[in-house]
């Protein structure tokens, strides 16, 4: 009798997760707004690409940690109207999982090298360039827009991680949540991580059944990478101030910056933007509503700008 109650049990929590799934996924509002973005993939340099559009200035799109370039769906499509769009997977993610074999490949100078090595690759180093990105990938935005001599006019960072101190960062995962906190750092995180590299097909298949609310192309991406990448990525763009000098250079060489956060995002630091704003010219700061994920949940409003931004020049 007990075994068939717990059969029973089982059973039904199995069809319940069957029927929640569904109506999470089809109704979720990203799920709604988001479509496959134009550009086949493909290899340049050592990252994995998508290009779209006839433009002539260049618009790179760098997603963050743990994403893909897919997290840049159809909504972007209209920019190709105004750019050339270079959609990139940072070193060690999505389809460039497997450009830095050696575990000391992941480091801020790398992932630099990287992004200019993929543009030279397509030929597109030598035009006008803006660039954006999300996350991790705003704060690479910000420091190869530095750190390189190109023809730089503008830099939009969506919920940038700016940290001064490495117990900032960890203080401002927690406010993400138990379950994102577990597995940032740390040897649990390493674990699973190390799991999902043994068994990256049903990894993938847990992630889509973990995010009912994610476009399950993103969910699967979300698995890509290991944990050299991850950690020494998480390191190198997130934790470390490596970020500051990066906005001092582009400040000092007139290059616009727009700091844009989530008005619930619990991942940028409080005010910090605005102090920015006000501390140095060029950077300005804005918010819009939503939390730590803008270019998916507001995919319309955030190519919009862009696209203001690159007709603008």
């Amino acid at each position: 009798m007990g075994t068939r109650q717990i059969s029973a049990a089982t059973v039904g929590a199995v069809l319940l997760a069957a029927s929640v799934w569904p109506a999470l996924h089809f109704y979720s509002g990203r799920m709604r707004r988001w479509r496959r973005g134009a550009g086949a993939p493909r290899r340049a340099g050592r990252l994995g690409v998508r290009v779209f559009g006839q433009g002539t200035p260049v618009l790179v799109l760098l997603p963050g940690i743990a994403a893909s370039q897919a997290y840049f769906g159809a909504a972007y499509d209209r920019l190709g109207e105004v750019a050339t769009v270079v959609v990139i997977d940072p070193l060690g993610f999505g389809s460039s999982m497997d450009a830095g074999v050696s575990t000391d490949s992941f480091a801020l100078e790398e992932h630099l090298a990287a992004v200019t090595g993929a543009l030279r690759a397509l030929d597109l180093d030598g035009r006008p360039l803006h660039v954006a990105g999300h996350s991790m990938g705003a704060s690479l935005a910000i420091q190869w827009a530095a750190a390189g001599d190109g023809d730089i006019r503008t830099v939009v960072a969506f919920d940038a991680p700016l940290y001064r101190t490495r117990a900032e960062a960890d203080e401002r995962v927690r406010h993400m949540g138990w379950f994102e906190a577990l597995l940032s750092t740390g040897p649990l995180a390493h674990v699973v991580c190390e799991w999902m590299c043994r068994h990256r097909a049903a990894a993938s298949l847990l992630a889509v059944a973990l995010n009912p609310a994610m476009p399950a192309a993103i969910a699967r991406d979300g698995v890509r990478h290991t944990w050299f990448s991850y950690i020494q990525s998480f390191e190198a763009l997130v934790a470390s101030d490596t970020w500051s000098g990066a906005v001092t250079e582009l400040s000092r060489r007139g290059v616009p910056l727009l700091l844009v956060d989530g008005e619930t995002d619990p991942v940028p630091v409080p005010g910090r933007a605005r102090t920015l704003a006000a501390e140095f010219p060029g950077v300005a700061a804005s918010t819009h509503r939503g939390g730590h994920g803008l270019p998916l949940s507001s995919p319309g409003w955030c190519s919009d700008l862009l696209y203001r931004q690159i007709s603008g020049d």
